[in-house]
């Protein structure tokens, strides 16, 4: 698995895009913590992406808001296979 920082990320970003979709994800480093760039399989039905966004919501992370939360619903709902 391939480690850069923000900066390195930022300048080659569609390429580590890329290399995410075909299976080589990156860890771009920030401030001593990890986030990793890698590809996300669409869930096969609506309700498995509700569960997923619920358990998302209840994670420990920057609090979002009722109307970001409600645009990340409707776009991943659109887009589940099922």
């Amino acid at each position: 698995m391939k480690t850069c920082t923000v900066s390195e990320a930022k300048g080659k970003l569609g390429q580590l895009a890329d290399d995410a979709l075909n299976g080589q994800p990156t860890v771009i480093v920030r401030g001593g913590k990890l986030v990793v760039l890698q590809a996300y399989e669409l869930p096969d039905h609506p309700d498995e992406f509700d569960a997923l966004n619920q358990a998302g919501q209840n994670s420990p992370h920057r609090p979002l808001t009722p109307k970001v939360l409600d645009e990340i619903w409707k776009r991943g709902r659109a887009l589940t296979k099922g």
